[in-house]
């Protein structure tokens, strides 16, 4: 189960978080853009698979987007984060 407590902080706190060995702010994030993920999961298909690969392509781009997440480059982590997770998505869609 994730901690409620960290809802007091700001998406870029807990990735900073994150960034520095909070398994905690990690599994909050993770869990916090995985409606996302399945949301921009409906409108794509991945030859051979289903939606629930979709799905783990999209959660692959929020885990990749924590990791490499710059607070300094001016984008919020809700918007680079949704960037990741399309960029994951078309790409394995590619690869496919």
């Amino acid at each position: 189960m994730v901690n409620k407590d960290l809802n007091f902080f700001t998406d870029e706190t807990l990735v900073q978080m994150a960034q520095e060995g909070s398994r905690t702010a990690e599994e909050y994030l993770i869990e916090k853009y995985k409606e996302i993920a399945k949301e921009k999961a409906k409108i794509y298909y991945i030859a051979g698979g289903d939606n629930e690969d979709v799905i783990q392509e999209g959660m692959i781009g929020v885990f990749k987007a924590i990791k490499s997440y710059d607070d300094g480059k001016g984008a919020s982590f809700k918007t680079f984060a949704e960037v990741c997770i399309n960029r994951q998505i078309i790409n394995a869609i590619k690869n496919a």
